[in-house]
């Protein structure tokens, strides 16, 4: 198939006349286009990444300079995970494997483009163990993975993942919304050896861009091409570019809003650890879930928090999101009985005593949509 609409750079660059979009020369501000290829934002988005990031240890795989060609920009993670089912899996033909308990949009778009889902749970004490063997034994074309998984609130296990890579030939899919939360390396490094594999990455989480809208995919060249394919054209409005450019070009900002935000939340499961009610706590994305009944949200909204119980239908647990600092201190004296004498901590702390335990689209609950 090729695609009705150009995704090179607006022919302005190139000194020519545009008589070829239709766009209306009396208009204002906003009377072009948006640019179809988001080369700038391209390129700031991944200067952004390799100054937040770490780098991976001992790097000796080729490599190639992130760009166009193998990062698409889209509306959101949840757009990029979007276009890969409808790009890669054919309706009420092919399947693909899921590792629940994990991301409930996974499902949702396999179930709205009729693509047949084979759970493989996630093993070990803090679900964090893919079953390899049986995941690359399965008759299906695609692994949707969650990693930091959302709702478990922990990292897969690295060596299954490259197990997995090693042994599985159809596509492997990661959902890396909240890697930057982690503090591990991001699986994207792993493409240019495995052409098979997509990353899926949004700059909603610890980026701080919510209300942009904004994520990407990284994939081989070949695999972004039919992407571009599926991709509805202009999907980026001008403005929303703009302003991402300029929000990611300042990466000592960035470090230090992913820095503030791990922090706190580090403070926060600190806290969690030990409350009435409150059993294992996991905080390794950018979140905290807790083993917990339904009982402590219900307290917890009562005293005027609204937090997620059974998070993406998992019974037993309760996910919290990381709020302010005023915020999560008053939770944690809810819990802990003693709301009447909590004070503020000082912004910017960072307690260091907690060790992290390792580790549609929604569930409504009346109150509103949690995401």
């Amino acid at each position: 198939m090729r695609p009705t609409f150009p995704t090179a750079p607006r022919r302005e660059r190139h000194d020519l006349v545009n008589l070829r979009d239709n766009e209306n020369p009396f208009g204002g501000p906003h009377r072009h286009y948006p640019d179809n290829g988001n080369d700038d934002l391209v390129a700031a988005y991944t200067r952004a990444l390799d100054a937040v990031e770490p780098v991976p240890d001992g790097l000796t795989r080729p490599r190639w300079r992130w760009g166009p060609e193998s990062v698409l920009i889209t509306r959101g993670a949840a757009d990029g995970l979007d276009l890969v089912f409808r790009t890669f899996f054919e309706p009420a033909s092919d399947a693909v494997a899921v590792t629940p308990p994990s991301f409930a949009l996974f499902d949702e778009l396999a179930t709205v483009y009729r693509i047949a889902r084979l759970p493989v749970p996630l093993r070990g004490e803090r679900l964090d163990r893919l079953d390899v063997g049986r995941l690359a034994s399965l008759p299906v074309k695609g692994v949707i993975l969650c990693d930091p998984g959302n709702p478990t609130g922990t990292c897969l296990d690295r060596r299954d993942v490259l197990a997995l890579l090693g042994s599985f030939h159809g596509l492997v899919v990661i959902d890396e919304a909240y890697v930057e939360c982690s503090g591990r390396v991001s699986y994207r490094h792993l493409i240019p050896e495995h052409p098979n594999l997509v990353v899926v990455r949004s700059m909603s989480k610890a980026l701080g861009l919510a209300a942009l809208r904004l994520g990407a995919v990284f994939a081989h060249p070949d695999l972004l091409t039919a992407l571009r394919k599926t991709r509805l054209p202009y999907a980026l409005p001008g403005p929303v570019a703009a302003r991402a450019v300029a929000e990611l070009s300042r990466p000592t900002r960035l470090r230090e809003r992913i820095a503030a935000f791990t922090g706190e939340r580090d403070r926060l499961a600190a806290g969690l650890t030990g409350c009435p009610g409150v059993g294992r706590v996991f905080a390794e994305a950018g979140f905290v879930t807790v083993e917990g009944e339904h009982a402590l949200a219900d307290e917890l909204w009562r005293a005027g928090f609204d937090t997620l119980p059974e998070p993406m239908g998992w019974p037993g647990h309760v996910r919290v999101s990381v709020g302010r600092p005023m915020d999560n201190t008053r939770l944690l004296a809810v819990l802990k009985g003693t709301a009447g004498t909590a004070q503020e901590p000082s912004v910017g702390v960072r307690k260091t005593t907690f060790r992290m335990a390792r580790g549609g689209i929604a569930a409504i609950r009346g109150r509103g949509l949690q995401a």
